[in-house]
């Protein structure tokens, strides 16, 4: 089902099934969590809603740091990933709790264990809410995994292009042909009839 005024692309994810699954990621998190609160971190952008709906699951309140770190430029990783801190992170001699929209290459969640590492952080575990092997180039280890995809790119719950799509409620599969066909039907009938 395509949300008015947006592309029709194929839904690989509806709202309903990804609000389900994340509340047992909060389940599963919750039991691994020790009697120290974890230091929960989410990289932005993507990883916002994501990291919104644990945090309100989770018990006690805790704070959400933000972090910064990307490679794509469209949709294509550069390779190089950079990483940059909102506010210094409260990250040394806690456990970490990295929120991750989606995993691919690996390049990103490898950078950002080095870089919580580097800061004193005990043990930094993963939770993401898609993972995709096929792209995998550096291997990482995933603590908790939403789903597991195609090697599609997608858009939705965060997830944008090029600062498009992220408000879309669904995760569906971006396609340049469907969004320059919707494009151009909009152009042509701007009353949307």
């Amino acid at each position: 089902m395509s949300t008015p005024g947006e592309p029709p692309f194929r839904v690989l994810l509806p709202e309903r099934q990804i609000v389900r699954r994340i509340r047992e990621l909060a389940r599963a998190l919750q039991d691994g969590m020790g009697s120290e609160p974890p230091c929960l971190v989410a990289v932005i952008e993507g990883a916002r809603p994501l990291a919104a709906m644990l945090q309100r699951l989770l018990p006690g309140s805790l704070p959400l740091h933000e972090v910064a770190a990307s490679s794509y430029r469209g949709t294509a990783s550069s390779g190089q990933v950079s990483v940059v801190e909102r506010a210094e992170l409260p990250c040394r001699g806690r456990d970490v709790v990295l929120i991750e929209d989606i995993v691919d290459t690996g390049r990103t969640v490898a950078a950002l264990r080095a870089h919580f590492g580097a800061k004193g952080a005990r043990h930094c575990r993963v939770v993401t809410l898609l993972d995709k092997p096929d792209r995998r180039c550096t291997e990482v280890a995933i603590d908790h995994v939403g789903f597991t995809i195609p090697d599609e790119f997608v858009i939705g719950f965060g997830m944008d292009i090029d600062g498009r799509y992220r408000a879309l409620p669904d995760i569906v599969i971006y396609d340049a042909e469907v969004e320059r066909a919707f494009a151009g039907r909009s152009r042509s009938d701007p009353a949307g009839g």
